[in-house]
């Protein structure tokens, strides 16, 4: 694969991930029919060339030149393709302390200046 056709492979594989973590539609399609998810996004896969998909696995967490050298070998050897979408990591939610709510209201430091120096000499 020459360097434009992996930025390119990666550009549309970035694009179908965050399409599948922030659209029920594509999430579902990639179940559903994954070929044609690949197709949508600009990655052409012959119809013969199986697709494995891998989700949210907790212990793979493969770099994008994993994805890149998959799509390469199916594509060399005719199949399979394993397809990675990472789990999204969703933030930890946890309570605030009173001293840390004191210290991030309005995004005001209580120990320093309000928002610019010229307004407070």
């Amino acid at each position: 694969m020459d360097p434009s056709e992996r930025a390119l492979f990666i550009t549309a594989y970035g694009r179908l991930v965050a399409g599948v973590w922030s659209e029920p539609d594509q999430e579902r399609l990639l179940a559903d029919d994954p070929h044609r998810l690949l197709a949508e996004h600009g990655l052409l896969l012959p119809p013969e060339i199986p697709v494995v998909v891998v989700r949210d696995a907790q212990h793979v967490d493969p770099d994008i030149d994993v994805q890149v050298r998959a799509w390469a070998d199916a594509i060399a050897a005719g199949g399979p393709f394993l397809l990675y979408v990472p789990a999204l990591d969703e933030l930890d939610e946890h309570e605030l302390s009173e001293h840390e709510l004191d210290s991030v209201v309005a995004g005001v430091d209580p120990t320093g200046a309000c928002c610019c120096p010229c307004c407070c000499t």
